[in-house]
């Protein structure tokens, strides 16, 4: 009963962190709405009659991550007044920012969250004398209002009761709760809107979590009309996370083999069309770390088989962290045999590799462009294994692997459907 208490609780439940965004240090994400000073209104109160301009730089603004998964906007903001700067100075959040003396005016610039409520203040010996605000208002060319993250796609979220012109933002991240073995998903949603607040709480980021299939409503005033709505968020979510992924792959291949016997005869083949059957695992160890298998088989007169076991490290991550690049470090074994009258050739051999990977390719979300290469360590081995994956669920893969040393050769390369078998841990 108390574990039904809890997934009721946390699969209904919106909660919200008072914590101010991270503008400065968060990275830069993709600009899925563009935005202008055509979006916003500046709103500058004096309390005292001075020369006081604020203005928003056209050229900054820009989308910025916030912990992985939430993006929202940021601009930077240049306050001028025709004051002398030694006793003036702007507290924005939790910070003090001091003018830069001009021979006319005095001025500074500084970044502002475009999605949070807090304003600035000018003061003067510690006398307020001037504030700035910044409003969003509607407009038409804007085509976009809503951006769901990437970070969603999987779980197909959905929101309901948003209006027309109001902006909003929202990102998700899966952590696994529960035991070892056992684990399931729960679905952590990050949203934020220069528009909507829940109750009277101005914070910047409200989170809700997912538990189940449930869906998450979340009762929010507008800020400008003053009126109140529910938002309705639904998720889909798996029964189960597994850790360990596997896959298999199949289609023609070129195969080329080559031997040379003991009284320096040569023998080749060449294969137009030969069956090939791949099969492929993933351990995550963690977000970065992964366990991963192969195995390569061909055969038709000959036989060729390539497996191998490797440790991935992802690194180099850009492009808004949909591209990223993964080192590949562990051994390979490799089996060949000519034809049925020929000596067997296997042996373990250390290639190492290099893996790049673009998510969501071409802006259609979970679809994925990789490749990357083994080559071999020892110059006595020539190995090389290039690959080139685009796909979703299933794939296809063009792949090229050569193997050879003094008295053999085999070299195989063509295009092969890939499709995932079944998780398991």
């Amino acid at each position: 009963m108390l574990k039904l208490c809890s997934v009721i609780l946390f699969s209904l439940i919106a909660f919200h962190s008072n914590a101010w965004i991270d503008i400065e240090n968060s990275p830069k994400a993709q600009n899925r709405i563009i935005l202008s000073s055509k979006d916003f209104n500046i709103e500058a109160i004096k309390y005292k009659a001075f020369h006081f301009r604020a203005l928003l730089d056209e050229t900054s603004f820009e989308w910025i991550r916030v912990d992985n998964s939430l993006l929202v906007p940021r601009v930077r903001l240049k306050v001028q007044i025709g004051l002398k700067a030694r006793n003036i100075f702007i507290k924005y959040r939790d910070k003090i920012i001091n003018f830069q003396q001009g021979k006319q005016n005095a001025y500074s610039e500084l970044f502002y969250s475009l999605f949070e409520k807090d304003h600035i203040e000018v003061y003067e010996n510690d006398i307020l004398i001037g504030k700035v605000n910044l409003k969003t208002k509607a407009n038409k060319k804007r085509k976009e209002n809503v951006l769901i993250d990437y970070s969603c796609s999987r779980n197909a979220l959905k929101i309901r009761g948003l209006s027309k012109n109001e902006l909003f933002s929202i990102g998700c991240r899966t952590r696994p709760v529960g035991s070892f073995g056992n684990e399931k998903p729960m679905l952590e949603i990050m949203w934020s809107s220069p528009d909507l607040i829940v109750s009277n709480q101005e914070v910047g980021i409200n989170h809700a979590a997912f538990l189940s299939n449930n869906p998450v409503r979340i009762k929010v005033r507008n800020i400008k009309t003053g009126k109140l709505k529910v938002l309705t968020l639904k998720a889909t979510l798996p029964k189960r996370l597994h850790r360990l992924f596997t896959a298999y792959g199949l289609g023609p291949y070129a195969f080329n083999t080559k031997i040379e016997n003991a009284e320096g005869e040569t023998f080749t083949k060449k294969e137009g069309t030969a069956p090939a059957l791949f099969l492929y695992s993933n351990y995550k160890i963690s977000d970065t770390t992964s366990v991963r298998g192969f195995n390569a088989a061909i055969f038709k007169d000959s036989v060729f088989d390539n497996a191998g076991l490797y440790i991935g490290s992802d690194f180099g991550f850009s492009f808004d962290n949909r591209l990223y690049f993964t080192t590949l470090l562990g051994v390979q074994y490799l089996y060949f045999r000519f034809d049925e009258d020929a000596d067997e050739v296997s042996e373990a051999i250390f290639p190492q590799g290099i893996e790049f990977m673009y998510r969501h390719a071409f802006g259609i979300p979970n679809y994925i462009v990789s490749g990357g290469i083994f080559l071999s360590t020892d110059d006595s081995i020539d190995y090389e294994n290039v690959w080139l994956r685009w796909g979703k669920d299933y794939f296809w893969e063009l792949n090229l692997i050569s193997w050879g040393k003094e008295n053999f050769e085999t070299r195989t390369w063509g295009v092969s459907i890939g499709f995932p078998f079944k998780g398991f841990l």
